[in-house]
């Protein structure tokens, strides 16, 4: 075999190898989760079989003081003929608060679904291990409440609780 023989053969094993990479992360990316944000502050994130829609963005960021409350707003659409098992969960969670345990939520949906607990401190799930049937959609609240207590609570003022809902499929 001659060098230049020996050459061709290695630039094509190389071009071969790289139009395979090429493929596989075009697949990948097919497959991965997309967001979509509209004009009118909704946004949308989903796979080719689980999406979830967001009325008023699915990021959390509040300066709240005691007796605040807010609502977070979104459904999911299984679009599959099967059953999706999921949980809700705050991911990139910031707690500034010293007094976290006042700060609590309640997560609801349209099918009777309820869970309440205190807002976590770092990221972890808001909800249990959930079931969508498919061709369904579920409509989810997400209340979270600063509770007033009788306790000082000026050293938690000006503080700010941040993170992004994300819909974990199991």
């Amino acid at each position: 075999m001659t060098g230049q023989s020996k050459k061709s053969i290695i630039i094509s094993v190389v071009t071969l190898f790289i139009f395979i990479i090429a493929m596989i992360s075009v697949s990948f990316a097919y497959y991965t989760n997309s967001i979509n944000k509209t004009g009118n502050g909704d946004s949308s994130i989903g796979t080719a079989k689980l999406s979830a829609t967001f009325t008023d963005g699915d990021i959390i960021q509040k300066k709240i003081i005691p007796g605040d409350t807010f609502t977070k707003t979104f459904a999911l659409k299984n679009d599959s003929t099967v059953s999706m098992k999921y949980k809700i969960v705050v991911k990139d969670l910031v707690n500034e608060f010293i007094s976290f345990e006042d700060i609590t939520y309640v997560l609801t949906d349209d099918a009777g679904y309820r869970k309440a607990g205190i807002f976590p401190k770092s990221t972890q799930a808001l909800s249990d291990e959930l079931t969508l049937s498919g061709n369904t959609t579920r409509n989810y609240t997400l209340t979270i409440t600063y509770q007033n207590t009788a306790v000082d609570q000026s050293p938690d003022m000006g503080k700010t609780i941040s993170g992004k809902i994300f819909i974990e499929e199991i």
